[in-house]
């Protein structure tokens, strides 16, 4: 019988590891380094005014700017992820929202648009929140944040105002923060011809900016300074050359 109680019990210590050893390897845990950057995405909510806009704009830019869009197959299918585009018109957020049609994008903007009534409602209808451009805003930081991790895709401008000339300002350093921060891939878009009326439109989408080594890393202003480096590195290669100002002779 002692035996028998013996037999039982070592069949009984060996079954979790039958159990493990027939698990899928899909549904063991990941190391770190393997997982998908990001979080699973929100399925499309289709808000009302935000689908109206979008479509319209759609139909206008098509038949009056003859708008192509390049390289959407960039764009993470199943994960959520940040957009970054260089701005030079008030509807570029719109555009934007046209590279991803399978998804609503969240965006920043500049607070003083909010201070109006009517323009802060029609914002934040379509997802926008307000940021401080003039200091480092760790509450719209915080806001982002909040808007990745439950699965939605945010939109921002890393250059904190429009361009009037064709070529991209300075980056702002709380878009490498935000990226690090989030763990989200960042892709590239530019946006070209959007600063002159009735100028073919161009959208280039890029490929997600390779940040793996950084986030490796500690994260320090050297280390936002190297990400802002490879945007516009990104940018540059995506306009072949245009988004950088011509060389000071």
């Amino acid at each position: 019988m002692e035996n028998g109680r013996n037999g039982q019990a070592a069949q009984a210590e060996e079954k979790p590891e039958k159990r493990m050893e027939a698990m899928p390897a899909e549904q063991a845990e990941k190391p770190e380094a393997e997982k998908k950057p990001g979080y699973p995405m929100h399925k499309r909510r289709y808000t009302p005014l935000y689908t109206i806009i979008v479509f319209l704009y759609g139909i206008l830019v098509k038949l009056l700017f003859f708008m192509k869009i390049e390289g959407r197959e960039n764009v993470p299918k199943d994960r959520n992820c940040i957009l970054m585009g260089n701005h030079q018109c008030l509807l570029d957020p719109v555009t934007l929202a046209l590279c991803v049609p399978d998804r609503e994008i969240h965006f920043m903007g500049k607070k003083e648009l909010f201070e109006n009534k009517v323009l802060g409602w029609i914002f934040r209808q379509v997802h926008g929140f307000p940021v401080d451009r003039g200091n480092m805003d760790m509450g719209a930081i915080r806001t982002a944040m909040g808007v990745l991790k439950e699965g939605e895709t945010l939109g921002i401008f890393p250059e904190g105002t429009r361009s009037r000339t064709g070529h991209m300002l300075p980056l702002l350093g709380g878009a490498s923060l935000l990226a690090l921060k989030s763990g989200c891939d960042v892709v590239p878009i530019y946006i070209e011809g959007s600063y002159k009326p009735f100028h073919r439109m161009i959208v280039h989408v890029g490929r997600p900016v390779e940040m793996a080594d950084l986030r490796a890393g500690r994260m320090n202003r050297e280390t936002c300074d190297e990400l802002t480096r490879r945007m516009v590195a990104e940018f540059a290669q995506l306009s072949g050359g245009k988004s950088l100002p011509p060389a000071e002779a």
